[in-house]
């Protein structure tokens, strides 16, 4: 009786195992959204908006100015920025364009040793019972067999997603440094666009390509 339950369990958990084996995949629909990268800081856009509530307009907007230009504002426009913005001067080794970027995959595969060995060890014991005079089916041994494998997986690790980038960029004062980069997918900055370092945080390409005049045209209000 043992012996048969133990047979049909075997053969109910292979036909699940081809069953799951034999459903494809569906379908992936097509997606398409604009992707803003984490921390990603951009310079403010002057509002056309003269209706603006109390709250709003206590809050001050963050505005990314090179240092260089910064230097070269009068003290007036400087008050005039620092009144209605929150500005975080840049240093000329702090930011940057990539002019190059190289990578390798360092993920690794999952491990089933431990399954197998779980699966040998269990069908071996369960053999060894048999010719010893006890009950033994083909059933009752691929049952086993799988029971071993379940317990023995827990040994096993799954799969790791590691990959590693090297970026070249040009800084600010026109300086070429190396910054690595170590995440768990494959999507990566773009040669060309600007970043900060060495956190290779997004920012907008208007800070990289800035001059004194964009500066006074988009944080300075004539009265």
């Amino acid at each position: 009786m043992q012996s048969s339950t133990l047979s049909n369990f075997s053969v109910l958990c292979v036909v699940i195992f081809l069953a799951g084996c034999a459903t494809s995949a569906p379908e992936i629909p097509r997606q398409t959204q604009r992707v803003e990268e984490v921390g990603y800081l951009a310079p403010p856009s002057n509002s056309t908006n003269g209706a603006e509530n109390t709250t709003a307009s206590q809050i001050k907007k963050p505005a990314l100015i090179k240092k260089i230009i910064w230097d070269e504002l009068s003290e007036a426009e400087k008050i005039s920025i620092t009144a209605d913005y929150d500005v975080k001067i840049l240093s000329s080794d702090s930011f940057g364009i990539i002019t190059d970027v190289q990578g390798a995959d360092q993920s690794t595969p999952g491990t089933n040793a431990g399954a197998s060995l779980g699966g040998a060890v269990a069908s071996a014991a369960y053999l060894d019972r048999g010719l010893r005079g006890n009950n033994y089916s083909a059933g009752g041994a691929l049952a086993i067999g799988l029971l071993g494998a379940a317990i023995g997986s827990t040994m096993d690790s799954g799969p790791s997603s590691k990959f590693q980038f090297r970026y070249t960029v040009k800084l600010g004062d026109g300086d070429i440094q190396y910054f690595d980069e170590i995440k768990s997918t494959s999507f990566r900055h773009s040669v060309g666009v600007c970043i900060l370092v060495p956190s290779l945080t997004l920012i907008s390409q208007k800070v990289c390509n800035q001059t004194i005049e964009s500066v006074r045209g988009k944080y300075i209000f004539l009265q």
